[in-house]
């Protein structure tokens, strides 16, 4: 097992340097000049020569790429903001709780609600529950989450003026985010669950259960549900991934104080900074999830388990 979890420690520390090293060229060959842009209208052609010098823009492509690999994951300094002039770790440490609060409300309430819905459904299979089910969420997975966002601040906060429109100022602020966020999760929770019950269903160990007479009770709620778990756990990780990620365009509709509106005004300002290391510390996030994902699958799946106890018996 500790082999295992070995092998994917590897595997998150290549993946999160391969992520530096892509956000890093494509923010280099992107076209545009930083310092010309920090300084448009204020500064003349020497005061941009003398801060591209500064910020070590005249440098080789791979002399910066070795120095901001060192400083990332060496010092973990992310350098200053070209815009704000703060710190961007200081800033991250910010807004990371904030962002990763809506995260955890958004798949909380998806989780709730979407598996017990995709149990219920695969339950009655070919019934108006499954039937509803199947149509509501081809709906939310259908409809954008950004129009969904601005549909909802329509209604309820410039036509019925139930909800404020943006910040976190009150447990209020948060309703509307919360629920956009979480629909589309709800939709693919519910299908996920759906879909592992009805194959469990046709499990053999499923058959021999009820043809020895067990309870259909205790065969869905001890053998049915508990197996097919495992691939929902799998799709939770990928739906809590997807959903700090795509936050960042609730963060911006909302005007939400997150990394996701943080990382938008730096795109648009060329704050090359700040744009590194949001993707860099969403793709960290990413890849923590994944890993914890596979942990716990390793855990609960015994094939997993017996695997690496063989390969270890073998080696000695």
């Amino acid at each position: 097992m500790w082999r295992y979890i070995a092998k994917r420690l590897l595997w998150l520390v290549l993946v999160l340097i391969c992520a530096a090293v892509l956000i890093f060229s494509i923010m280099w060959f992107v076209p545009g000049d930083p310092a010309e842009m920090m300084l448009s209208g204020v500064g003349t052609q020497e005061d941009i020569a003398r801060l591209r010098e500064q910020l070590g823009l005249n440098d080789p492509f791979i002399v910066q790429l070795g120095n901001f690999l060192y400083n990332a994951f060496v010092k973990f300094d992310f350098g200053s903001s070209y815009v704000y002039k703060t710190a961007v770790l200081d800033e991250l440490a910010l807004r990371l709780p904030r962002t990763l609060k809506l995260g955890i409300i958004s798949i909380a309430l998806s989780s709730l609600i979407g598996i017990p819905l995709g149990v219920n459904a695969a339950l009655h299979r070919n019934g108006f529950q499954d039937q509803g089910l199947l149509v509501i969420s081809m709906v939310f997975v259908s409809v954008p989450q950004f129009w969904l966002a601005l549909e909802m601040m329509l209604l309820f906060a410039v036509m019925l003026h139930w909800l404020p429109v943006s910040g976190i100022g009150t447990w209020k602020h948060w309703i509307m985010p919360v629920i956009a966020n979480t629909l589309g999760s709800i939709a693919m929770n519910a299908r996920q669950a759906r879909s592992a019950v009805l194959e469990t269903s046709r499990a053999d160990f499923v058959t021999t259960a009820r043809a020895k007479g067990v309870h259909e009770r205790d065969v869905v709620w001890k053998h049915m549900i508990p197996n097919a778990m495992i691939p929902v756990i799998n799709a939770l990780g990928n739906s809590f991934t997807a959903i700090i990620t795509s936050s960042i365009v609730i963060e911006t509709v909302f005007a939400f104080p997150g990394v996701g509106t943080y990382m938008m005004s730096a795109v648009s300002g060329r704050d090359y900074p700040v744009v590194r290391a949001c993707v860099l510390m969403l793709a960290a996030f990413a890849a923590i999830v994944n890993l914890g994902v596979d942990l716990i699958y390793a855990y609960l799946d015994p094939r997993i388990k017996a695997q690496y106890v063989a390969y270890a018996a073998k080696k000695k």
